[in-house]
C-alpha cells in the first residue's frame, strides 16, 4: 500500500512513515479520538484520565489520539506500540473573551521530541482572528513540510457571521480547500448532516477528510449510530472525542465504531492516494 518511489524521490519519507501509523493499512481509514479539550474547558476526568483513557482507547482499535504536548507526557507511551500519537499545538479557552480565539502554543520540533506521528492546527474560520490563525497554519504546514511531519488541519467555520452556515456543503468545502491550499495533510471537518451531502465534500477535497463527533448529550447506542453513518459515506476516517470518553462505556463505543469504521471498506480518498498524489 505504501509503496510509492515518488516519496523517496520528493524526500516525503518522514510523512509516509508517520502517516502508516495512524490510517489503517487494510482499509486506508482513520480512528481518531481528539483529549485535547482539557485547554478549552477543563479536566476531563481525574489527574490519570489521559492515560487510563489512552490504555482503554489502545485496547479498542483507535488509530492514534490527539493531546496537547504537557498531556503526552503523562501518558505511558507503550500504548503508543500501536496507535499514533497526534500532538494539537492550537489552544484557546472558553473563558476568554473571544472563545473563537485560537494561538499556537508548541512548536512541530517539541512534538517530534515527544515522540508524535502527526501535529494538528485548529483553524476558526469567521473567527474575529481569522487572519492570525490562517497564518499560522500555514507556518506550521511549511515546518512541516521541512521535518517530514503530516499536519492534522481541524477546519471549522465558528464567528459572529456564520450563522447556520456550518453544515453546509459549500462552507465545508470551502474549509477543506483552505486546508489543501495552506498545505495540510489531513482535514478535519464537521458532518455535512447527510451521507450524500457528505460526498460532496470529500468529491471537493484531495486530502482525507475526518469528521468530527461534536458534542455529547445521546446515548451510548446514538453515538454508535451516528459514526456508523458517517462512516458510510466517502471520507477517510472519524475524528470523536466527547462521544467517546463522556460515553457510559466508553470501550464498547470506541472498538465498536473502530471496527464499523475498518469494516465498511476503503475511503474513496484513501491514503494511497495521498501519498501518491503529495
Amino acid at each position: 500500500m505504501f509503496e510509492n518511489r515518488a516519496w523517496r524521490r520528493r524526500g516525503d519519507t518522514g510523512k509516509r512513515i508517520r502517516l502508516s501509523r495512524i490510517f489503517n493499512p487494510h482499509s486506508g481509514r482513520a480512528f481518531v479520538v481528539p483529549m485535547d479539550h482539557s485547554v478549552t474547558i477543563g479536566p476531563l476526568g481525574k489527574a490519570d484520565h489521559a492515560d487510563r483513557t489512552a490504555a482503554l482507547l489502545a485496547a479498542a482499535g483507535a488509530d492514534a489520539i490527539v493531546v496537547h504536548k504537557g498531556r503526552a507526557r503523562s501518558i505511558n507511551p507503550t500504548h503508543f506500540t500501536e496507535m499514533g500519537l497526534i500532538i494539537h499545538l492550537s489552544a484557546g479557552t472558553d473563558l476568554a473573551l473571544d472563545r473563537t480565539g485560537k494561538v499556537l502554543v508548541g512548536s512541530v520540533e517539541e512534538c517530534l521530541r515527544l515522540g508524535a506521528d502527526a501535529v494538528s492546527v485548529h483553524v476558526n474560520v469567521g473567527s474575529p482572528t481569522e487572519a492570525a490563525q490562517l497564518n499560522d497554519l500555514g507556518a506550521v504546514a511549511s515546518a512541516c513540510d521541512v521535518l517530514g511531519v503530516p499536519l492534522l488541519a481541524m477546519m471549522y467555520a465558528r464567528g459572529p457571521e456564520t450563522g447556520s452556515r456550518t453544515e453546509l456543503v459549500d462552507t465545508l468545502s470551502h474549509l477543506a480547500a483552505i486546508a489543501t491550499d495552506l498545505g495540510a495533510d489531513i482535514v478535519k471537518l464537521d458532518y455535512a448532516g447527510s451521507p450524500n451531502a457528505m460526498n460532496e465534500v470529500v468529491e471537493s477535497c484531495p486530502l482525507p477528510v475526518l469528521v468530527a463527533g461534536g458534542p455529547a448529550g445521546g446515548s451510548d447506542d446514538t453515538a454508535i449510530a451516528f459514526g456508523t453513518e458517517v462512516a458510510e459515506t466517502a471520507v477517510s476516517g472519524l475524528s470523536f472525542g466527547r462521544l467517546i470518553f463522556d460515553a457510559d462505556d466508553p470501550q464498547r463505543v470506541a472498538a465498536e465504531l473502530s471496527r464499523r469504521l475498518h469494516d465498511r471498506g476503503s475511503a474513496s480518498r484513501s491514503l494511497t492516494t495521498t501519498l501518491e498524489s503529495a
